[in-house]
């Protein structure tokens, strides 16, 4: 009888076993599929402001496929509440050029760490927005940017003749 029992539980403890590693791994897989997913709906939505903040469109279809191909698999993947604020973000416009996206822009960040485990509003007191949208760096240098196009202009004198 206690070899039966014995027997038993070991077959339950093998079960369990295998059941919460299959469990951990789609979970694992799930994860990795969600972050990259939320990365290139981040990145392609960040080009495509950018972008048409500088005026050049030349990219601006493969940054609007890469960014509805992310949104697919967001909506695909994601959890509720990343939808609704994807949604609120895709109904509010974006461009980013208006306050209203910018903010519906920020919630979906901050919706998407909260949903990758980050703390609801850890990064609240941070000036998030200016990182996000200031197109140069604070010590972006406009003067070596005037003195490379110095120097690129007589080599293209010398071609154009």
């Amino acid at each position: 009888m206690t070899i039966l029992i014995s027997f038993i539980s070991s077959v339950i403890a093998a079960f369990l076993a295998h059941y919460l590693a299959t469990y951990r791994n789609k979970q694992s897989e799930l994860l990795k599929f969600q972050i990259q997913s939320y990365s290139n709906f981040l990145a392609a939505a960040s080009r495509l402001a950018v972008s048409r903040r500088i005026g050049e469109s030349t990219n601006e279809n493969i940054d609007l496929v890469a960014l509805n191909d992310a949104k697919s698999r967001i909506i695909t993947c994601g959890h509720r509440e990343v939808i609704e604020a994807l949604i609120n973000f895709w109904d509010k416009g974006t461009t980013l050029e208006r306050e209203q996206e910018i903010l519906a822009y920020k919630k979906l960040i901050q919706v998407m760490r909260t949903n990758l485990g980050h703390k609801a509003h850890d990064i609240f007191d941070l000036k998030i927005s200016d990182a996000i949208f200031k197109l140069e760096s604070s010590s972006y240098s406009f003067k070596a940017d005037r003195s490379a196009n110095k120097l690129l202009q007589p080599t293209a004198k010398a071609s154009a003749e």
